[in-house]
C-alpha cells in the first residue's frame, strides 16, 4: 500500500509498534497504488488510532515519526473528557457539602450507567460516520415490549410469557429495526439522520398507539408479574448495600493498592519516556529502596501521630523521599544527559510565567479577602461564596495553564531551561495549595485537597529534574514499551481496585458513626463491562478496524475490501442491542414505563459521545470517551441538587459542557498533531 510520503507498504503489514488499527485489514489483499486509495483527513485518521509509536521511516513519512509518551497521551480521543471529568467533578466537590461523598458517587454513576451504555454504543456508530435518532425511543420501546410480553392476561392485556421467552423474543425484534435501519440507509442512500428520524416518529407513534390500543393507558407495568421474575431479578436489578458489607481492614488496602498503583504508573511512565542505559547502575537501585522504605515508614507514622509540626515534619520527609527514590530508580535503569545546556528562555517565556504565577497569587488573594460563608447576592445568580469559588478557580486554571504552557515551550529548548519552566509549573500548584490551607476551614480540603495538590507539586518538581538529567527516548524500544504498557495498565488496575474496596466497604467507626446508607446496582457492573468489550473490539479485532475505515472514508475501504455496508449495519444493531438492553434496565429499575419514555434521550447520548472527543464526522473517536461522556453528563445533575441550586439552569451547563468540549478536543487534536520529535 503507498503511503502518504512515498513509502511503499504491502497492505497487513505494519512496522513494530505502529497500532494494529493503522492497517484496516488484518490479511494482506494486494498491493494498492497511492491514488487508489486517498483516505479522507489522514492525519486524524492516524490519530484517532491512538499511541502510534515507530521509528522514523527511511522516506520521511513524518506520520511514522517516534512520538513520546505525552504526546500519544495527548492524541487519545478521550483525553480531553478525562480532564473535563476532573475539572467538573473537583468544581461540585469544591462547591457542595455532600458531594464527593459514597452516596453522592453511587448517584451519578447509577445515572450515567444507562446513559453511559448507550453513549458508548452511538459512540461507535458515530465513528463508523452514522446517526441513530431513534435511539432513545427505542430504549422505550423495548421497555414497554419486555412488560407487555411478561403482564398476566386480562382486561388490561399482555401475554403472559416467561422471561426466558420474553427476553430473545424482544432482542430479535431490537435486532431487526437495527438492521432495517441499517438496510435502508444502504439501500436508499439517504442520510442515516433522515432514515433514523422516520423510525424515531413511527416508534413514538406505535409506543402511544399500542400502548392505547392494549393497555388503556400510556403507561404500562408490571415487569414482576413474571413468573420467572425473581430468577432474573439479580441479573438486571441486584442491589449492594454498603452498610450491610463491614471491612476491617478496607483502608488499609485502599491505601495501600492505590499507593501501589500511583508508584507503578509513575514508573511506567519512565519506562515509557527515558532511554535505557547500557548498564544498569547499582547504587541508583540501593537509593531507590531506601528511600521508599523510609517513605512506606513515614506514612505509616502519619497516621500514628497528631500535632501540626509532626505531620508537617514527616510530609517533608516523604516529599524528600519521593525525589531521592525517583531519581535513584532513574539513575539505575537509564541513560544520563551529557549537556544540559544553560537557561534560555524567551521574552514571550518569561512574560507568561510572570503573568501566570501572578494570575495563581491573584487568585489566592481573591479566596483569602472574599467571605466564603457569605450566601448574599453578588451577581444575579450568584453568591458572594460562589463567585468566591469560581473567581478564584478562573484565576487559579489560567495561571498555571499559561505555566504549562511555558513547560511545554522549554521542551524544544534545552534540558535546563526546561528544569526551571517545570519548577515554575510546581510552585504556581503549591501556591494554591497553600491558599487553600489558609483560606479554609473546610476539613475535606485541607484533608484531602490540600495534601493532593502538595504532592502533584513535589511530583512535576521531580519529574522536571529527572527529565532534565536524563535522555529522552527518541527512537522505538519494543521491550521497554511493552514493559511500560503492561506496567500502566497494572498501576491504573490497581488504583482501580483499591478505590472500588473504598466505596463498596464500610467500617465498623463509619457505622458507629452513623454513616448514610450507600446503594448501588448491578447496572454499574454492566456498563463497565459492555465499555470494556467495545474497547477491546475498537482496538483488537478487524470489526474495529473497519469500523474506523467506514467513518473515515466509506469509498476509499470498499477498494481495500472493507464490507462497508456490511458493517454499518452491525453498527446500527449494536446500538438496537444497547437500547433493548437499557430498555430491560429501564423495566426491572421502575417496574413500569410510560409511553414517551427515552423520546428525546438520544440527544444526551450524542452529546456524550461528542464530550467523548467522538467527532460528529466519523473516523476519531473511542469507546471510552463516551463512557466518560456519560459520566462528565450525569455529574452535574447530581451536583447541582446536592450545591442545592436551581436545577432549573442544568441545561445551560449541559450546553456549555458541550461547547467547551468541542473547542477544547479540536486544540488537544490539533497540538498534539503539530508536534513532531
Amino acid at each position: 500500500m503507498t503511503l502518504q510520503g512515498g513509502g511503499t507498504e504491502p497492505l497487513g503489514s505494519t512496522p513494530p509498534d505502529v497500532d494494529r488499527r493503522e492497517v484496516w485489514l488484518e490479511e494482506p489483499l494486494t498491493t494498492i497504488d497511492k491514488p487508489s486509495v486517498q483516505p479522507a483527513e489522514p492525519e486524524l485518521m492516524v490519530a484517532n488510532r491512538g499511541a502510534t509509536a515507530s521509528a522514523v521511516a527511511p522516506d520521511g513519512d513524518e506520520r511514522l515519526a517516534y512520538r513520546s509518551v505525552f504526546q500519544r497521551l495527548f492524541m487519545r480521543p478521550e483525553v480531553g473528557a478525562i480532564i473535563g471529568a476532573v475539572g467538573i467533578w473537583t468544581f461540585f466537590w469544591a462547591v457542595s457539602g455532600t458531594f464527593g461523598t459514597v452516596g453522592q458517587t453511587f448517584g451519578w454513576l447509577d445515572t450515567a450507567a444507562t446513559l453511559g451504555i448507550m453513549a458508548v454504543a452511538v459512540s461507535m456508530l458515530m465513528i463508523g460516520g452514522e446517526f441513530d435518532l431513534s435511539s432513545g425511543a427505542m430504549t422505550g420501546a423495548m421497555g414497554m415490549l419486555i412488560i407487555y410480553l411478561v403482564k398476566a392476561t386480562g382486561a388490561l392485556g399482555g401475554r403472559g410469557f416467561p422471561l426466558e421467552l420474553a427476553i430473545p423474543l424482544s432482542l430479535a425484534l431490537a435486532l431487526g429495526i437495527g438492521y432495517l435501519n441499517g438496510w435502508m440507509v444502504e439501500r436508499t442512500g439517504q442520510p442515516s439522520f433522515i432514515i433514523t428520524l422516520g423510525t424515531f416518529f413511527a416508534l413514538i407513534g406505535l409506543k402511544l398507539g399500542l400502548a392505547k390500543r392494549f393497555v388503556g393507558q400510556i403507561q404500562i407495568g408490571r415487569t414482576d408479574e413474571a413468573s420467572d421474575f425473581k430468577y432474573f431479578r439479580p441479573f438486571f436489578a441486584a442491589e449492594w448495600e454498603r452498610n450491610k458489607h463491614e471491612f476491617a481492614q478496607r483502608d488499609f488496602w485502599y491505601i495501600a493498592l492505590v499507593a501501589a498503583g500511583v508508584l507503578i504508573s509513575i514508573l511506567a511512565v519512565c519506562e515509557l519516556w527515558f532511554k535505557r542505559r547500557a548498564e544498569p547502575k547499582a547504587t541508583g537501585l540501593v537509593q531507590f529502596l531506601v528511600s521508599a522504605a523510609v517513605g512506606i515508614a513515614a506514612g505509616i507514622g502519619l497516621n500514628v501521630t497528631d500535632g501540626v509540626g509532626a505531620n508537617l515534619a514527616i510530609g517533608v520527609l516523604i516529599a524528600l523521599c519521593i525525589v531521592v527514590g525517583l531519581h535513584g530508580w532513574v539513575s539505575w535503569r537509564y541513560e544520563p544527559i551529557g549537556e544540559r545546556g544553560s537557561v534560555a528562555l524567551d521574552s514571550t517565556m518569561i512574560r507568561r510565567t510572570v503573568l501566570g504565577l501572578a494570575l495563581v497569587v491573584l487568585g489566592g488573594v481573591v479566596a483569602v479577602v472574599m467571605d466564603s460563608k457569605s450566601t448574599n447576592n453578588f451577581v444575579f445568580p450568584f453568591t458572594t461564596q460562589g463567585v468566591r469559588v469560581m473567581l478564584a478557580s478562573a484565576l487559579g486554571v489560567a495561571g498555571l495553564t499559561l505555566l504549562a504552557m511555558v513547560s511545554q515551550a522549554a521542551l524544544r529548548v534545552n534540558a535546563a531551561s526546561k528544569f526551571i519552566a517545570t519548577s515554575a509549573l510546581a510552585l504556581g500548584i503549591a501556591v494554591i495549595a497553600a491558599t487553600i490551607y489558609i483560606a479554609s476551614k473546610a476539613p475535606k480540603f485541607r484533608a484531602a485537597l490540600f495534601p493532593f495538590l502538595l504532592f502533584l507539586a513535589v511530583l512535576i518538581f521531580t519529574w522536571g529534574m529527572l527529565a532534565s538529567r536524563f535522555a529522552e527516548r527518541r527512537a522505538v524500544a519494543a521491550r521497554a514499551d511493552r514493559l511500560g504498557n503492561r506496567m500502566l495498565a497494572l498501576g491504573i488496575l490497581s488504583v482501580l481496585i483499591g478505590l472500588a474496596i473504598r466505596m463498596l466497604f464500610i467500617t465498623k467507626a463509619e457505622l458507629l458513626a452513623g454513616v448514610p446508607p450507600a446503594k448501588t446496582s448491578v447496572r454499574l457492573l454492566w456498563f463497565a463491562l459492555f465499555t470494556a468489550a467495545m474497547m477491546w473490539v475498537l482496538a483488537r479485532t478487524r470489526f474495529g478496524s473497519w469500523t474506523f475505515a467506514v467513518g473515515g472514508n466509506k469509498e476509499a475501504a470498499r477498494q481495500v475490501g472493507v464490507p462497508a455496508a456490511r458493517t454499518k449495519t452491525k453498527l446500527f444493531m449494536l446500538v438496537a442491542f444497547a437500547a433493548w438492553f437499557v430498555g430491560i434496565l429501564v423495566a426491572f429499575r421502575i417496574n413500569s414505563i410510560q409511553a414517551n419514555a427515552g423520546d428525546g434521550q438520544e440527544f444526551l447520548y450524542i452529546i456524550a459521545a461528542v464530550v467523548g472527543g467522538t467527532l460528529l464526522t466519523g473516523g476519531y473517536g473511542s469507546a471510552f470517551g463516551g463512557a466518560i461522556g456519560a459520566c462528565i453528563m450525569s455529574i452535574p445533575l447530581i451536583g447541582i441538587s446536592s450545591a442545592r441550586w436551581n436545577t432549573d439552569w442544568r441545561f445551560l451547563i449541559i450546553g456549555t459542557i458541550l461547547l467547551l468540549a468541542v473547542v477544547s478536543n479540536r486544540y488537544l487534536r490539533t497540538k498534539a498533531g503539530a508536534v513532531r520529535r
